[in-house]
């Protein structure tokens, strides 16, 4: 079965598309969601995407403000999207209202693309998921990442053009970060019960890891990480 939702760009307020059950009965046809918010006048985009069970991959590449589909096996895992214009900046929200999930024999997969037109704040909640950012060619101003049970993968290897600041919170599960040699990398670390490892970059004591392009860097990505219990890793792109 599939389904469009469109939301343009004039669009005020909030589609709810699901209900809040905490008891999962599976249906027997995989639905499909098409996603599509149009663009309007905004200059930037504030983006916040949360998912409590399933797969998300978010890549650039948008021919809108936001375009993909959504793949689920019950209504209860259907998206609530809404897309509002606070001045210049649009602010989208994707996210999975029940977060209470029997997990057993779910489907519910997210595929979107962001614009590269605008620059993008972007959020990001995963609870237990296979996440896959692949932020390759967006204006990033800003990303926040909150990371559960699950395993996210973060590829930041770009040449990036301006600078920005990261926030990685990883709880259980096994956290990638992806980072560019020519551009400066500093990272700052609390860790927690789990484990990190920093591959290619030098440590300058007290939990702060830099890159060999720091030093010199006009353009410097600024990285605040939290561990918890789980593995977050730094490596530098070949």
């Amino acid at each position: 079965m599939k389904k469009m939702l469109m939301l343009s760009g004039i669009l005020v307020g909030t589609l709810l598309l699901g209900t809040g059950c905490n008891v999962l009965t599976f249906a027997a046809d995989t639905q499909e969601t098409n996603i599509v918010v149009e663009k309007d006048r905004a200059k930037q985009l504030d983006v916040q995407l949360e998912l409590g069970a399933g797969e998300m991959t978010v890549t650039a590449g948008a021919d809108d403000w936001v375009d993909g589909v959504i793949t689920f096996n019950h209504d209860n895992l259907e998206p609530k999207v809404s897309y509002r214009l606070s001045g210049d900046t649009g602010k989208l929200k994707i996210n999975q209202p029940d977060k209470q999930i029997n997990m057993g024999n779910i489907k519910n997969k997210w595929d979107l693309k962001l614009s590269d037109n605008v620059p993008v704040a972007l959020q990001v909640e995963s609870g237990a998921s296979e996440t896959n950012l692949n932020l390759q060619g967006l204006q990033l101003e800003e990303l926040d990442v909150n990371a559960g049970v699950g395993n996210i993968t973060i590829n930041l290897n770009d040449n990036w053009k301006e600078s920005f600041k990261a926030n990685i919170d990883a709880g259980v599960g096994n956290v990638t970060l992806i980072l560019p040699e020519d551009v400066g990398v500093k990272i700052t670390t609390e860790k927690g019960i789990g484990s990190m490892d920093f591959k290619g970059f030098i440590s300058e004591g007290n939990g702060v890891y830099v890159n060999k392009a720091y030093e010199t860097a006009d353009v410097v990505i600024t990285i605040d990480a939290n561990m918890g219990v789980g593995n977050l890793t730094f490596q530098l792109a070949n």
